[in-house]
């Protein structure tokens, strides 16, 4: 499942996928926030611990951009309930589910009204991780969705694939990515690749924890980017967020 998709009347369990282009809309949305104030204390208290204004305009941008989707979407401003250290942030008196992922200039944002959903996106960079464990992050992210290769003509945008299609089942199960690396044998003292892609496979066709896994097309952003979503779990809505009207 991947491309770009026109909005279509919202079905229950359907989910939507905002994409944010921060390098031409960070500012913007950071004047709305600044204007309306749709950030919570909480959020507002994280935004001022960034010293860099650039990487604080982003993530201001990034975060006024899920407020705006989730009130539009929803039909009235949100407010997010306390969470631990591990639970997925909910919105007050919504049974939905979102997440964000924001990386450098680019923020995705994606929810549902019934079920659970998982985002990740990373722009193109350099990872610092060793051989072996990008090897076998890889080897994971393969098995994961083989219908959908990664771009091997491309080794930094192939690990980078691999890891958002991790991040994003972690996000979905709020399981936290360490433990998930960890499920599937990409730890220091590996099983190895085989038992990694067997340990994959079997994560993802699991019955009892049935999942649906794709990739979300921001090429033209020089990203990559992956959605899980628990059942049911068809071809997502994507949509440019749009900032008429704030």
């Amino acid at each position: 499942m991947t491309g770009r998709a026109p909005p279509e009347q919202a079905l229950p369990g359907d989910t939507h996928v905002w994409i944010v282009d921060l390098a031409t809309s960070a500012t913007a949305l950071a004047g709305i926030d600044e204007t309306r104030g749709l950030l919570t204390a909480p959020e507002r208290l994280r935004a001022e611990r960034f010293v860099d204004v650039r990487l604080r305009e982003r993530w201001i941008g990034a975060h006024t951009a899920l407020h705006i989707a989730l009130s539009s979407h929803i039909g009235r401003p949100v407010q997010f309930e306390p969470i631990g250290a591990t639970a997925k942030p909910r919105v007050v008196d919504w049974h939905g589910d979102f997440s964000l992922s924001h990386s450098g200039t680019l923020a995705l944002i994606a929810l549902r009204d019934n079920g659970q959903v998982g985002i990740d996106a990373e722009v193109r960079r350099a990872a610092r991780v060793s051989e072996e464990r990008r090897h076998l992050i890889e080897v994971a992210g393969t098995a994961l969705l083989p219908d959908n290769p990664l771009p091997s003509s491309d080794p930094q945008m192939s690990f980078l694939a691999a890891w958002t299609r991790l991040e994003a089942i972690s996000k979905m199960r709020a399981m936290g990515i360490g433990a998930l690396l960890e499920a599937l044998g990409i730890v220091a003292r590996s099983p190895g690749p085989e038992v990694v892609a067997e340990r994959a496979r079997a994560f993802i066709a699991d019955p009892t924890q049935p999942m649906g896994l794709c990739s979300i097309d921001v090429t033209h952003l020089d990203a990559v980017a992956s959605l899980a979503m628990s059942p049911p779990s068809g071809v997502p809505h994507l949509h440019d967020l749009d900032l008429s009207g704030h």
